[in-house]
């Protein structure tokens, strides 16, 4: 059998390549990057947990050995990831960039590799979250695999990556507030206003006449400002809809479900549960 070629395009065939529409690539940002004011000042507040009842103890536990297999899991494979990068000679003189791509040694990389941990493994996804597992590890390419790989200001590398100790494990990373977005879920978001921790848990001999929390700063030193109780009280889940501010074309207020966004009320903490837990 024989096959004649020809330069003419049959009537069936797609349009001329160099005719078609140029591939669109999305440009920069037209919004202003948000940065901190020059005055603004930041304030870290550090809360103890109730965990009074042995369930939530024992809650809590749980995530943080689940969260700490997860990095030791991550920390060994990029030990061991690395080790090969530097072997691979021929590898880095060919081609560094791929070489490091191939072994995984990137953010997305380490992701995929939190991810495979917690897929494979059995009881991972009763305590923690992909959330959490993604922002873990991108702490230790951050922390560990980015400052060997690639040396600082100075020319200064860091040593290889380490298992670390268990004792030393005090942090779950996660997302921090967007300030772009109003209602954007945070991995640990603090729902509450100072004003309702201040009328719920003021204390005794607090002066009546302070009633918000610009005046209790302004007091003096060492004056006693909240008493907390010896058990807090459980937060209820908000239910009901709320007016969002908004009309439909028929004149009716629109209105949402009401979410731990709406809470203004004692500040409380509220982490985002597993999908396949039960608690």
């Amino acid at each position: 059998m024989s096959i004649m070629l020809s330069d003419v395009a049959p009537a069936s065939a797609g349009p001329d390549p160099a005719e078609a529409p140029a591939r669109r690539f999305r440009g920069k940002n037209k919004g202003e990057r948000w940065k901190r004011g020059e005055d603004s000042e930041l304030a870290v507040i550090r809360l103890p947990l109730d965990v009074h009842a042995l369930d939530d103890l024992h809650r809590l536990e749980q995530l943080y050995s689940a969260m700490w297999s997860v990095k030791r899991a991550l920390q060994r494979d990029a030990r061991a990831a690395v080790d090969a990068y530097w072997a691979g000679d021929v590898h880095r003189e060919v081609d560094a960039k791929a070489w490091r791509a191939e072994l995984g040694l990137s953010r997305e990389g380490m992701e995929r590799r939190g991810y495979r941990h917690m897929e494979r493994s059995r009881h991972l996804g009763h305590h923690v979250t992909k959330a959490l597992v993604m922002h873990q590890a991108d702490e230790v390419f951050e922390t560990a695999v980015s400052r060997h790989l690639f040396p600082d200001a100075t020319g200064r590398r860091f040593g290889r990556p380490k298992t670390g100790s268990w004792w030393d494990y005090t942090r779950i990373p996660g997302r921090a507030r967007s300030h772009t977005t109003a209602r954007k879920w945070e991995t640990f978001r603090l729902h509450g206003t100072l004003a309702g921790h201040l009328d719920s848990y003021r204390h005794r001999d607090l002066d009546p006449s302070v009633t918000a929390p610009g005046q209790a700063a302004g007091l003096p030193p060492g004056t006693s400002v909240l008493e907390q109780p010896r058990r807090l009280p459980v937060s209820a889940r908000p239910s009901g809809r709320i007016a969002t501010g908004e009309v439909t074309p028929k004149g009716t207020p629109k209105t949402r479900a009401a979410t731990w966004c709406c809470l203004c009320g004692y500040l409380r903490a509220r982490a985002a549960g597993p999908a396949s837990s039960t608690s």
